[in-house]
């Protein structure tokens, strides 16, 4: 088998996963394999975060590797016809309780949220711990819950 460049298996990965709906790695690696590319799933783990493919559900629910880009499923409006107004970028809601916010995502979406807060450093949050579809937010003491939501439309809700 070859041993290609970076660059070329990363070209791969991206065609492979814009044509398929691959929901391992292991499945990944076989069709790599068969295209001539040997390579470990360590080595894969370092091009998924290199190119920021994610595993994310499709409508029905099922979790497969996307590229970045992807569109993230709608939520359904809620009795009033209303959807948040940070859905399309990952958040449905998000709910104070004391010094804490809860924010819910899309099944599979809370941890790139969580780390798109981390790393803008909002005023105001001190850490986040996220599961699959929530976000847990720790805010400072006397921190501005409006001052929060306002950085956060900054952060999620650009068209």
């Amino acid at each position: 088998m070859k041993k290609p460049g970076k660059e070329e298996r990363q070209e791969a990965i991206a065609q492979i996963l814009g044509k398929n709906s691959i929901e391992s790695q292991e499945e990944l690696l076989q069709l790599l394999s068969d295209k001539g590319f040997e390579l470990t799933q360590a080595t894969l783990s370092r091009d998924f975060r290199e190119m920021k493919v994610a595993k994310t559900p499709d409508a029905a629910g099922n979790y497969f590797y996307r590229l970045p880009g992807i569109k993230l499923p709608q939520p359904k409006a809620d009795k009033f016809g209303m959807t948040s107004p940070f859905s399309r970028h990952g958040i449905i809601n998000i709910e104070f309780s004391g010094q804490l916010a809860v924010i819910k995502t899309p099944g599979g979406y809370a941890r790139g949220v969580a780390q798109d807060i981390d790393i803008n450093n909002i005023p105001g949050v001190m850490a986040t711990v996220a599961g699959s579809d929530t976000v847990l937010v720790v805010l400072r003491e006397n921190s501005n819950k409006a001052d929060i939501i306002n950085a956060l439309k900054l952060l999620f809700a650009r068209e």
